[in-house]
């Protein structure tokens, strides 16, 4: 007699999809989409700004940059917890890596450029 031998795919974690959308959709919407439309609608003036406007203005930056470090280092862990291949593993953490790092940068900008407008106000 013959065995056969059947194999099963793992199923995946529930609740650990993506609901049908691509790590790169979801990369490009919370890095560049979404901090992207703050800074549009919060981060401009039509009159010319007092100090409420520039801290609405500095913390749009701030939620910007913080939705887009969220964004990745989910990405990461999602492809963690899928279990992914070492090397889909380690591209996800350089580009969270370097988001993160160009994010705190942008953080950084918006509070220097915050207090420089603030105290030009005086």
């Amino acid at each position: 007699m013959s065995e056969t031998r059947v194999e099963t795919a793992a199923a995946p974690m529930p609740g650990s999809g993506l609901r049908g959308f691509s790590g790169g959709v979801i990369l490009v919407v919370g890095v560049l989409v979404v901090p992207l439309l703050l800074t549009l609608l919060f981060g401009t003036s039509t009159t010319a700004p007092d100090a409420a406007d520039f801290v609405r203005m500095a913390f749009s930056r701030v939620i910007g940059a913080t939705v887009a470090v969220l964004t990745v280092i989910g990405l990461l862990i999602h492809r963690i917890l899928r279990r992914a291949r070492g090397s889909t593993v380690a591209r996800f953490a350089l580009i969270a890596v370097l988001i993160t790092w160009w994010q705190i940068g942008a953080i950084n900008g918006a509070a220097t450029s915050l207090l420089a407008n603030l105290s030009g106000l005086e």
